[in-house]
C-alpha cells in the first residue's frame, strides 16, 4: 500500500461517523498538555492531563480552528508554541500557548510548505522545524524565531525518497530520520545545528523492502524503530553516535498486531499501535542489543483505527488517538512490568476523529 493510498484509507476510516465531546473545559491549567489533530473538522483539540491519575480534561477554549486537513501536531520543546500542519491546505499554522494554560492563540503567517504535509518534528534545541511533504517527496526546513514564527532555511525544500510520511530527530539533535513509504526506505541526515542544513549520513537512504511508516527512537539515541504497516510488525536500527548511520540489528521484523501505524519507545518499554487489529502491542527491549521482547499480555485493547500513540513526559501513561471511535485510550503503566491499565474514565471522548497526538 502506498503512503497515498493508507494516507486516504486513514481519513475514509475518520469520516465514517462524528462523536461529540463529553469533557468539560478546565481553565486550571496544566503542566502537562495533549494535543490532537482533527481533520474533518479542521481543528485541534486540547486535554490536560492529570499528573496523579491521567484523566483528561478539555483544554478552555478547545478545540481550535486550522486550515483544511490538520493531519499532524508537533509541541515546540519550550511549551510555549504548538505547529499543525494542513494537509490540504499545504501549510504550517503557528499558535502561542497563552499564559501556560494550553489554550492556543494563533501566531500570523501560516508558512506555504510541499504538498500534502502530513508529519512534523521539532529539534530538542527549539531552533527548528522540519515537515514531510508526502505529495511532493521533500522537508521543508524552517528556522523558528523567540516569537514562534517560522523562516524557511537556505537549504529547504531537501529531497528525500517517496512518500516521506514520518519524521523523528534524535534526542541530541544531531541527526533527523524519514521515514519514506513508497520508496521503501529511511532516509537519514546529519542536522547543522546553525543553519538547519541536512546532509545525508552515511548509507543514506536505507532500502527495507517495505513501507515504513511512524518512527520512535530511544531516550538514549542508541535504537530507531520503525513501523511497518504491510509487514504487522516493525524493525529496529542501531544508530552509529557519531555519523548517525543506520545498522539492522535484526533481518526479520518484531511481530505486532495488524496495520501497526505509531510507535513510541521510553528508556524501557516500546508501544506500538496497530490500526487494523484494534490494539496496541507492548515490548521491554534489551539495552545493549535493542532487541524488542512482547510483554506477557500484550496485545492491550484500545478504541476502533488507533492512529496514534503517545507516552507522557514522566512515562506514568499512555495515550492513543482512536480513529474510527472517535476517543482516546488512556492507559496507566505498571512500572515493573510496562503492562498497560485503563484509566478511569478511558477511553475519552474526542470531537471527531484525530489522526495524531502529540504531548507536552
Amino acid at each position: 500500500m502506498s503512503i497515498r493510498k493508507l494516507f486516504f484509507s486513514v481519513i475514509v476510516v475518520l469520516m465514517i461517523s462524528v462523536v461529540g465531546c463529553n469533557q468539560t473545559d478546565d481553565s486550571s491549567g496544566s503542566g502537562v498538555v495533549a494535543y490532537l489533530t482533527i481533520p474533518q473538522a479542521n481543528e485541534v483539540t486540547g486535554f490536560h492531563i492529570d499528573e496523579t491519575s491521567g484523566s483528561l480534561s478539555k483544554v478552555s477554549g478547545s478545540p481550535f480552528l486550522t486550515g483544511a486537513s490538520p493531519f499532524a501536531v508537533s509541541i515546540h520543546p519550550s511549551k510555549t508554541f504548538v505547529y499543525v500542519a494542513d494537509a490540504l491546505d499545504n501549510d504550517v499554522v503557528t499558535y502561542s500557548d497563552e499564559g501556560g494554560t494550553g489554550t492556543l492563540v494563533e501566531v500570523p503567517p501560516r508558512v506555504a510548505v510541499g504538498t500534502t504535509p502530513i508529519a512534523l518534528a521539532n529539534d530538542p534545541t527549539g531552533h527548528f522545524l522540519f515537515v514531510a511533504n508526502s505529495g511532493s517527496g521533500n522537508i521543508s526546513v524552517f528556522s523558528i524565531g523567540n516569537d514562534g514564527k517560522l523562516t524557511e532555511a537556505a537549504n529547504s525544500p531537501v529531497q528525500v525518497g517517496s512518500g516521506p510520511s514520518a519524521l523523528k530527530v534524535s534526542n541530541s539533535g544531531e541527526f533527523l530520520y524519514v521515514s519514506n513509504s513508497n520508496s521503501l526506505s529511511i532516509s537519514a541526515f546529519s542536522i547543522n545545528s546553525g543553519s538547519g542544513a541536512l546532509t545525508p549520513v552515511p548509507g543514506s537512504p536505507v532500502n527495507i523492502g517495505a513501507a515504513p511508516l511512524g518512527m520512535a527512537i530511544d531516550p538514549n539515541d542508541k535504537f530507531l524503530y520503525v513501523a511497518l504497516p504491510q509487514q504487522s510488525g516493525f524493525t529496529g536500527f542501531s544508530i552509529e553516535p557519531n555519523t548517525g548511520t543506520l545498522s539492522s540489528i535484526t533481518p526479520v521484523p518484531f511481530t505486532a498486531g495488524t496495520t501497526p501505524v505509531s510507535i513510541a519507545a521510553n528508556g524501557t518499554y516500546i508501544y506500538v499501535a496497530n490500526l487494523g487489529s484494534n490494539d496496541v502491542s507492548a515490548y521491554t527491549y534489551d539495552a545493549v542489543t535493542g532487541l524488542a521482547t512482547p510483554l506477557s499480555d500484550s496485545p492491550f485493547t484500545a478504541g476502533t483505527g488507533p492512529t496514534s500513540v503517545a507516552i507522557d513526559p514522566s512515562g506514568a501513561f499512555v495515550y492513543v488517538a482512536n480513529g474510527q471511535s472517535k476517543n482516546i485510550s488512556g492507559f496507566k503503566v505498571a512500572t515493573d512490568t510496562g503492562k498497560l491499565n485503563a484509566i478511569d474514565g478511558s477511553p475519552f471522548s474526542t470531537a471527531s476523529a484525530a489522526t495524531s497526538i502529540a504531548i507536552q
